[in-house]
């Protein structure tokens, strides 16, 4: 019969890899009994706290040699590109706004006293992200990291420039600089990998643009310039539009052979998570009700940036390895039932 210590420490080894278990766990449970003190029952709490400690370093080190995978590599250039594109356009959006405040009332700031405050902030944002994009389309791989990091720096500046007279801008823009670390990580994986240029397509790299070119119409060119049309008087053209574009992106991501193509939506959860952590902070603080900027709004904007992504990502991982995991048991059953 196991004794209850040895059943205790097995379930201590369960957060080692099943590799590192199937060649080290009777060695390593044997080591570990033979040191347990006569009638000892649990494993001493240092114990627990080593073998917990060990297994998640080597699990972690066995995530990372897998991320350095060709495949990973590649799925992180496409993520990286999409990261891109999201800050571009947000960038850009911001720019136009102010253009049409500037044609509207001579000054896109001047109701807020900050006279031309907004085309300087968004033109600057703007010209950094189409610069990191060009980068990226030309597959100029440092220049696109460099530049990243340029363009990361210009949206903490801004941050820091608004924040005397706009705190609760800082809180709205905090989303810029989380996603512009997560883009910059993404490309410093993806450097060793092909560009996303190559990974998607002709037919890819087409369907995907012209789902970007839908979304820019949609959220800025028809819903600043042009009054939005209603069609059979239930919905308006931009919010067709937007569906459509997510749609022709997918299409366009659906070319991209299938390991790499989970891969790289693994890899767009977190990105896509950032603007909604955004919105979720912008939600838990009420952030139009409240006053002045508190140190816990400060703190609840950091965690759920940090929070919201990361559990984007895990959730997305644990579902690519739950069905590839599936797939090679179907596979492995059906070569039995061959054999």
């Amino acid at each position: 019969m196991t004794a209850p210590l040895e059943i205790h420490y097995r379930r201590l080894l369960a957060v080692y890899p099943a590799e590192h278990r199937r060649a080290y766990e009777e060695e390593m449970v044997g080591v570990l009994m033979a040191g347990a003190e006569p009638g000892q029952r649990r494993p001493a709490l240092a114990d627990a706290a080593d073998l917990l400690w060990s297994g998640l370093v080597a699990r972690l080190g066995r995530g990372a040699r897998g991320l350095r995978g060709t495949a990973w590599r590649d799925a992180a250039a496409v993520a990286a590109l999409l990261g891109v594109v999201l800050l571009a356009a947000v960038a850009c959006r911001r720019l136009i706004v102010g253009l049409t405040y500037y044609l509207r009332y001579d000054d896109p700031m001047r109701f807020l006293g900050l006279d031309g405050g907004l085309l300087l902030d968004a033109g600057a944002r703007s010209l950094a992200w189409l610069a990191v994009l060009a980068a990226v389309l030309l597959a100029a791989r440092r220049t696109a990291v460099a530049l990243t990091v340029v363009a990361l720096l210009v949206e903490l500046a801004a941050i820091v420039v608004w924040l005397p007279s706009q705190e609760f801008r800082a809180i709205r823009m905090s989303w810029a600089p989380a996603l512009a670390l997560l883009t910059l990580a993404l490309l410093v994986l993806s450097r060793r990998g092909r560009p996303a240029t190559t990974v998607l397509d002709r037919r890819g790299r087409a369907l995907t643009a012209a789902g970007l070119a839908l979304a820019g119409v949609g959220t800025v060119l028809l819903r600043f310039w042009i009054s939005p049309a209603q069609l059979l008087g239930l919905t308006t053209i931009p919010e067709v539009l937007l569906p459509a574009a997510a749609a022709f992106v997918l299409a366009g991501l659906w070319r991209i052979p299938g390991p790499v193509r989970r891969r790289a939506l693994v890899l767009l959860a977190p990105v896509l998570a950032v603007p909604v952590a955004q919105r979720l902070v912008a939600e838990v603080i009420s952030i139009e009700l409240a006053r002045s900027v508190t140190p816990g709004m400060v703190v609840t904007d950091v965690l759920l940036l940090l929070a919201v992504p990361f559990l984007a990502f895990a959730l997305a991982a644990v579902a690519l390895h739950a069905r590839e995991t599936y797939t090679v048991s179907v596979r492995v059953t059906s070569n039995r039932e061959a054999g």
